[in-house]
């Protein structure tokens, strides 16, 4: 048989294979039969292996070059004048979560790494940026990084809801959490359950109500507002285990009492939380 016919009827079985078109134990017979037995790998493979065989010298020039020039900003970056550290920040920024839009539909994966990528470079680069002014600054000083912390969290929660990326929008709630948790830690510093209570709980209320009003319309946006009802409904009995001296034996009651509540009001409401959820 040809070999161009048969390369071609080999890929095809094998596209067979991988969308499940037929057991594997069909596919891997026919290929065996119509497969070269001088040929090592599949198609696929061997077509990867001749575009690196063939590819341009000026791409591998490109992707070194491209290394190289990443390494040397990461190396010298507190070197650069504070316009151009910003400049880089920001292009790294924008063009991080620019490919990660547009990759969206097409690789998910890849626009998830890429948004990993540029969140990463978001909390370091402000890190970098505020490094000296914290250093030069009082010790106890924690309002300008939680500020920016909580904008980094903003924009991850816009950038979860614009593409619709559930786990996005929950990680810039959860890190808003966080530092409204350091908030309350730093002012008011509640020792008491009642003030342990208070802190938290009602924000619990608020954000399951807000799930539920979204539900019907938004039906993602709803599931992540309700997991974080849920994870503030525990916030108070995790701090006091953190930082106050309540008895750790009343501090394990009151979660277990908690989680079984929970539990049993989501075992009473299954019908609704499901629809809302599943």
């Amino acid at each position: 048989m040809d070999q161009e016919k048969r390369a071609l009827i080999v890929k095809e079985i094998e596209h067979w294979q991988r969308s499940k078109l037929l057991p594997d134990h069909y596919c891997d017979f026919l290929l065996n039969l119509y497969r070269d037995p001088e040929a090592s790998g599949t198609v696929v493979q061997q077509e990867r292996k001749r575009k690196i065989v063939e590819s341009n010298p000026l791409h591998w020039l490109l992707l070194i070059g491209s290394i190289g020039l990443f390494c040397y900003v990461g190396l010298h970056f507190s070197l650069f004048p504070p316009l151009l550290q910003i400049g880089v920040f920001l292009a790294v920024v924008l063009a991080a979560h620019g490919v990660s839009a547009y990759f969206r539909n097409r690789k998910p994966l890849l626009s998830y790494a890429l948004f990993g990528v540029g969140a990463g470079a978001l909390l370091a680069g402000g890190a970098l940026l505020l490094g000296d002014e914290s250093g030069a600054g009082a010790a106890g000083d924690w309002t300008a990084p939680a500020f920016y912390i909580a904008c980094c969290a903003i924009i991850w929660i816009a950038f979860g809801v614009a593409l619709r990326v559930p786990w996005i929008h929950l990680c810039g709630w959860i890190v808003l959490m966080f530092v409204y948790s350091a908030a309350v830690n730093r002012i008011v510093a509640p020792e008491g359950w009642v003030a342990l209570e208070l802190s938290w709980v009602p924000l619990a209320g608020v954000f399951g109500w807000i799930g539920w009003l979204l539900s019907r319309r938004a039906k993602q946006s709803g599931a992540v507002f309700l997991i974080l009802a849920c994870l503030l409904w525990f916030v108070p009995e995790t701090y006091a285990y953190a930082f106050t001296e309540q008895p750790l034996a009343v501090t394990q009651s009151l979660m277990l009492g908690k989680l079984a509540a929970l539990g049993a009001t989501a075992f009473f409401f299954r019908k609704l939380w499901t629809e809302w959820v599943v």
